[in-house]
């Protein structure tokens, strides 16, 4: 009986180099662009720099350019793990802090020196040395603070988005909920069991969407002004420009960014039940050098592995690289396309903050499910709970105060997932390991070849 629960189990799962026919690759691809909110950090930004209608649809058309040609390169060449690119929520304080400074073309210029360490510390296999003071429970620990993170921002724009704030958490709910619901369907042995499972998170965007369009509550109005195709407006920011004092802001960032970025590699290769050698993660620093060369001359945010893939993953059990092949092939269309751009942008914001929320918790899960097989030994307990603490903490510190630090601690301190992770190298750097941890790390050390 076990044995055919297994294999039961075994047939809704699809394994990271199955392949996939255009169609599943596309579909499930769709599926990761619209789920994953690949356009919120650019709405971020915009909203920080205080743009536009124009330069905020500027923006994000060329942060989805970058993030398409990315994932292919990622997925396809080097990595080769399912990882779809975006912009990466680490970057934002320091990038518009630059900007604020000079402009974003010097903001976007002075991010290719610290890109381009990062491909020599990939192509010299240089990256080794870093990884012996982050450990899986560390970089399992920092993917649990960017689910703390990103749900505390998601919670916070439910808050303060446009409409009811009770509305607002109602659409965010029911999009919430029938995530659930479809996710445990797909755990069921019904015949619409494998179609939920893995098209649940898609399914769920569409009925709370159209719930939304009969309330009320959404408005697709925009969608009719905007034209089919149109090429994305290369240097409309300006040509990219260099700052040394401004490139080594960004070589620390770069750091903190990788840690996440390796964190998320960790749990999707947890979720999918496949190892990862230090032979993966030298391609993949290259892979991720050369993105954010890219990103920098599109006129982007640095685009890294997006860690909330891990939760996508999770939740339909499609681990295959091919359909985050697809979801690069159909983020970069997309850029060229403003219509249907325009048409995910209209997606009400409580319904892809309740998304976030459940891929949050997934993703939780998968950061959790990384360092579980640590000893819950005094050491252990301090190194998970402190910097979980310290990054609720951060995200309730007055940004008046923030405001007031050098450029290079503003920074810091008005980014929560630095705080963590940080926190989390010091503790384990600095506390005693007893000796099964020892033995964990160095059995852990073994598979990384």
């Amino acid at each position: 009986m076990d044995k055919d629960k297994n294999q039961n189990e075994m047939r809704k799962e699809i394994g990271i180099e199955e392949k996939l026919t255009v169609g599943q690759s596309l579909f499930y691809g769709v599926q990761s662009v619209i789920s994953l909110n690949l356009f919120l950090g650019a709405i971020i930004i915009a909203g920080i720099l205080q743009m536009d209608v124009i330069g905020t649809a500027i923006l994000i058309t060329l942060s989805f350019l970058a993030s398409g040609i990315s994932t292919l390169i990622q997925a396809g060449l080097f990595m080769k793990y399912p990882i779809v690119q975006g912009v990466s929520f680490v970057t934002i304080g320091a990038l518009c802090a630059v900007a604020f400074t000079h402009d974003l073309a010097t903001a976007f210029g002075s991010l290719i020196l610290g890109a381009v360490i990062l491909i020599a510390l990939g192509q010299f296999k240089l990256f080794g040395y870093i990884m012996k003071v982050i450990p899986p429970i560390v970089a399992g620990l920092v993917i649990m603070l960017i689910a703390v993170n990103v749900g505390y921002i998601a919670i916070d724009g439910l808050i303060t988005a446009p409409g009811n704030v009770g509305g607002n958490f109602m659409l965010a709910a029911i999009a919430f909920v029938l995530i659930l619901v479809f996710k445990t369907i797909g755990n069921t042995r019904w015949r619409i069991a494998t179609i939920c499972g893995r098209g649940g998170v898609l399914f769920a965007i569409i009925i709370a969407v159209v719930i939304a369009a009969l309330t009320g509550q959404a408005d697709f109005s925009i969608v009719a002004q905007a034209s089919w195709v149109s090429a994305p407006p290369f240097f409309h920011f300006g040509f990219p420009k260099f700052d040394l004092a401004s490139s080594l802001v960004f070589i620390v960032v770069y750091i903190i960014t990788m840690i996440e970025t390796i964190g998320g590699w960790f749990a999707i290769s947890h979720t999918a039940k496949v190892p990862i050698t230090k032979k993966d993660i030298d391609k993949g620093i290259v892979g991720e050098g050369i993105s954010c060369v890219i990103a920098a001359f599109v006129g982007s945010a640095p685009v890294t592995s997006y860690a909330t893939n891990a939760g996508v993953i999770s939740i339909t059990k499609v681990y295959s690289r091919w359909a985050a092949v697809g979801a690069g092939v159909i983020i970069v269309v997309l850029s060229f396309i403003p219509k249907l751009m325009y048409l995910i942008a209209s997606i009400p914001v409580p319904i892809l903050l309740g998304v976030l929320i459940a891929l949050c918790a997934s993703m939780f899960g998968s950061g959790l499910r990384s360092i579980h097989r640590y000893p819950i030994t005094e050491r252990n307990f301090l190194i998970i709970t402190v910097p979980i603490f310290l990054t609720l903490l951060a995200n309730m510190l007055p940004m008046s105060i923030i405001g007031a630090m050098p450029m290079l601690l503003s920074y810091f301190f008005s980014s929560s997932i630095c705080i963590g992770a940080v926190s989390a190298i010091i503790l384990n750097l600095v506390l005693p390991k007893a000796p099964e941890d020892r033995a964990l790390e160095a059995n852990e050390s073994g598979h990384l070849e």
